[in-house]
C-alpha cells in the first residue's frame, strides 16, 4: 500500500516536479492559453508566475507538516488538528470535485479533436480513459509519475516545435511575428485598470496566488507528489522546480496564441471562419497546416496532457478513499487489503470519470457539468482555508473552522450570483472570508485544543 500510495519514496525530485507541472497542465488549459492569447492578448500570464511565488510559502511552512506528520492523505492533517467531520467533508469534496474534474478532462479535448481530426468522439474518450484505468490501476503514483514525465516531455516538446513553425511561418519570420504581434497590442502583460469585474492585473494576481495556495496545499493530487520523493529536501526541489517550470515554458502557450494570430494575419485565406469554437483554433491549425507526423505529434501531446492529469486524479481519488474512509473505519485492514481496496476504487472511479463524459457526449449536458464543476470549485477555496486555518492559527478548534468554512462558501455563492465580481478573485474571497470568521469564532466557541 505504502508503495502504490508514496511509490515507496523512490521516486526522483526532478520527476516529482515534471509529475506536479503535467498534473496541473490539463488538455483545457493546453488549448484554452494559446486560444485565449489569440483572440486577446498575455495578460493571464502573470497568473503562471504567481505558482512560483506560492512555492515559496508551500516549501517554509506547509510541506514540513505533510512530511514530518507523515501522511499519506492531506486530509488526515485535518483530524489531526481539527476533528474526524472535518476530514471526513474535505475528502468527499475533494473526490466529487476530482470525479467532476476528470468527466471534463475527457470529454472537452476530445470534443475539440473529433471536431477537427474527425477521429470518433466515444473512440477518444474510451481509449484515453481505459489506458489511464489500466496503468493507474497496475503501478500506482510510481506508474502515475513515470507516466507524467513521459507525456510532460511529449507535451513541452510538442509547444515548443508550435511556437517554431509558427513563428517562421508567418510572412517576415521571426522579425514578422514580434512586428506584427506588436502592432495589434498582442504582447500586452499588464491591464492596470482598477476593475474588478475583469482580468486586470491586481485582479490576475490576487487571484492566481488565492488559486495556486489553494491548489498547492489542499489538492491530494498535488500534495501526494510531494510525499513521494526520499527526504523533505528533494520534495522542496520538485516544488521550485514546478514554479520555475510554469513560469517559463508556459511562455510558449501563450506565444503559440500569438503565433496563431500572426499566422493567419498573413495567411487569412487558410482560416475558417465557421469556426463554431475560438478554443478549437490551436487543433485546427495543426491539421489543417502541419505536415502528417509533425501534425501527429501535436495531437499525442493533447492527449498526453489529459492522461497525465486523469492519471493523477484517479490515483488521488483512490488514496482518498482508501486510507480517509476504508482505513479510517477499518483501521486493522492489513497492507494488501488496503492495497485491493485501492485497486478497485482506481478502476471504479476511473470509469465513472468515464461514464460521465460518455454522458456529456450523448446528451450534450455540458452546461449542466459546467455548472456543477462550477459549484464545486466555489466549494474549494473553503478546503484551502481550512489548511491555512490549521497551520497558522493555532487558536481555531474543529468548530470555529467549519463554522468559518460554511460562511465562506455562503458569502461566496452570494458573490457569485449578486455581484459582478470576477471569477478568478472567488477563490481569494472564499478562502480570506472563511478565515476571518473562523477566527472571530474560536473567541466564542470554546474548545478543547
Amino acid at each position: 500500500a505504502d508503495d502504490f500510495f508514496k511509490g515507496g519514496g523512490r521516486i526522483p525530485w526532478w520527476a516529482a516536479g515534471i509529475s506536479i507541472y503535467a498534473t496541473m497542465l490539463s488538455a483545457i488549459t493546453y488549448m484554452a492559453y494559446p486560444a485565449k492569447a489569440y483572440a486577446t492578448d498575455w495578460t493571464y500570464y502573470p497568473m503562471l508566475v504567481t505558482i512560483l511565488l506560492v512555492s515559496f510559502p508551500v516549501v517554509k511552512y506547509y510541506l514540513p507538516f505533510f512530511r514530518r506528520l507523515n501522511v499519506t492523505s492531506a486530509y488526515e492533517y485535518l483530524e489531526r488538528r481539527f476533528n474526524a467531520p472535518t476530514r471526513l467533508l474535505a475528502s468527499t469534496l475533494f473526490i466529487v470535485f476530482m470525479v467532476a474534474r476528470m468527466a471534463l478532462v475527457l470529454y472537452l479535448p476530445s470534443l475539440a479533436l473529433t471536431a477537427v481530426t474527425g477521429i470518433d468522439l466515444y473512440i477518444c474518450i474510451i481509449l484515453m480513459g481505459l489506458v489511464t484505468i489500466a496503468y493507474c490501476t497496475m503501478g500506482g503514483v510510481e506508474a502515475v509519475v513515470w507516466g507524467d514525465v513521459v507525456q510532460g516531455i511529449i507535451l513541452m516538446g510538442g509547444a515548443i516545435l508550435a511556437v517554431a513553425y509558427l513563428m517562421f511561418h508567418t510572412d517576415g519570420g521571426a522579425a514578422g511575428f514580434f512586428s506584427i504581434g506588436a502592432e495589434a497590442d498582442k504582447f500586452r502583460i499588464f491591464d492596470w485598470s482598477f476593475d474588478y469585474r475583469s482580468a486586470t492585473f491586481w485582479v490576475i494576481i490576487l487571484g492566481g496566488i488565492a488559486n495556486n495556495l489553494i491548489s498547492y496545499t489542499s489538492d491530494q493530487t498535488v500534495i501526494q507528489r510531494y510525499l513521494t520523493t526520499k527526504d523533505e529536501k528533494s520534495a522542496r526541489h520538485s516544488i521550485l522546480m514546478n514554479g520555475a517550470m510554469s513560469v517559463f515554458i508556459s511562455v510558449a502557450f501563450f506565444a503559440i496564441g500569438t503565433g496563431l494570430y500572426t499566422f493567419f494575419k498573413t495567411h487569412p485565406a487558410d482560416l475558417d471562419y465557421t469556426m463554431a469554437k475560438g478554443d478549437t483554433i490551436f487543433p485546427f491549425w495543426m491539421m489543417s497546416q502541419l505536415p502528417q507526423g509533425v501534425a501527429g505529434l501535436l495531437i499525442a501531446a493533447i492527449f498526453a496532457a489529459t492522461m497525465s492529469t486523469i492519471s493523477s486524479n484517479i490515483n488521488s481519488v483512490a488514496t482518498a478513499f482508501s486510507v480517509d474512509f476504508y482505513k479510517r473505519f477499518r483501521p486493522q485492514a492489513d497492507s494488501r487489503m488496503l492495497l485491493r481496496v485501492a485497486r478497485r476504487a482506481c478502476i471504479v472511479s476511473g470509469f465513472i470519470g468515464m461514464g460521465i463524459a460518455l454522458l456529456m457526449a450523448t446528451w450534450e449536458i455540458l452546461s449542466l457539468l459546467d455548472f456543477f464543476q462550477e459549484i464545486i470549485g466555489l466549494l474549494s477555496s473553503g478546503l484551502g482555508g481550512l489548511f491555512l486555518m490549521g497551520i497558522f492559527f493555532p487558536r481555531i478548534g474543529g468548530k470555529a473552522a467549519l463554522t468559518g468554512f460554511i460562511a465562506g462558501v455562503i458569502v461566496l455563492f452570494s458573490v457569485r450570483y449578486l455581484t459582478p465580481v470576477s471569477f478568478l478573485l472567488y477563490g481569494f474571497i472564499g478562502m480570506v472570508v472563511s478565515v476571518i470568521v473562523a477566527y472571530l469564532m474560536s473567541f466564542v466557541i470554546h474548545e478543547e485544543k
